[in-house]
């Protein structure tokens, strides 16, 4: 077991001599460290910090009423519950966010999905969710990307939480990327685009998991559908918040 154990220290370090531990967004190096992003960088990514809207997580600056919402969710309550993410979509978080969806670095998805169920933890303690639930994409989507980041995001973040991952939403049509879209237009894309599983449902509240939350459109389809089957509360939860409604 000693020559063994000497052979696999010996092979680690010749792979780290061969190819350093380098940060996958500045490629740094991080001087071994298991965390995938460099302190720079983490440094570069913005925190959703208190207060922030008590319904979509839209940070509030300047407010210092706990209970405050923000006056788009006045004007149109969510559908879902509430609604939290530990970044704000600015500065390294955008590059952050599509480099794990777009170029699959599982490490960095998984690196995210540590700091939203920290969220959960610290921040969003939501005791009566029963089950982390993906915003999933559409099936030909998937084929393209060839993993769907959501999913991949929710069933860390169930172990993480300790609480069972079920795949309840399908996507029962492909709809446009909703990034160059009006809210207004966000909302029609979406709409219907989301049913149900016929799955055991849980009894009590789920956690929605997406990537991003900009204008709630997509989790409020989500939230709508899953309502109507009876399954509530809806809370949402995602790696970043956009820091205004566009």
């Amino acid at each position: 077991m000693t020559v063994v154990a000497s052979v696999l220290t010996c092979s680690r370090t010749l792979v780290d001599l061969l190819y350093p531990a380098a940060c996958l967004l500045c490629r740094a190096p991080t001087d071994g460290s298991a965390s995938p992003v460099c302190e720079s960088c983490q440094l570069a990514m913005p925190r959703s910090l208190a207060p922030v809207c008590a319904r979509c997580g839209l940070g509030l600056a300047g407010a210092y009423d706990a209970h405050l919402v923000c006056p788009a969710c006045q004007r149109h309550p969510p559908v879902f519950g509430q609604a939290r993410a530990p970044f704000v979509y600015a500065r390294a978080v955008p590059d952050a966010i599509k480099t794990f969806k777009y170029r699959g670095r599982h490490r960095l998805g998984a690196w995210l999905a540590a700091q939203m169920a920290e969220e959960v933890r610290h921040h969003a303690p939501f005791a009566d969710v029963q089950a982390v639930v993906p915003v999933p994409l559409h099936w030909f989507t998937r084929r393209l990307r060839g993993f769907d980041p959501p999913i991949a995001l929710a069933r860390t973040i169930a172990r993480l939480l300790g609480v069972p991952y079920v795949p309840l939403l399908q996507r029962t049509r492909w709809t446009a990327t909703q990034t160059r879209l009006s809210p207004s237009a966000r909302a029609r894309n979406v709409e219907g685009a989301f049913r149900v599983s016929a799955r055991p449902r849980p009894s009590g509240g789920v956690l929605l998991i997406d990537d991003v939350l900009t204008s709630g459109a997509t989790a409020n389809a989500c939230a709508h559908v899953l309502r109507r089957a009876g399954i509530q509360p809806v809370h949402v939860l995602t790696a970043a918040r956009t820091p205004l409604h566009p």
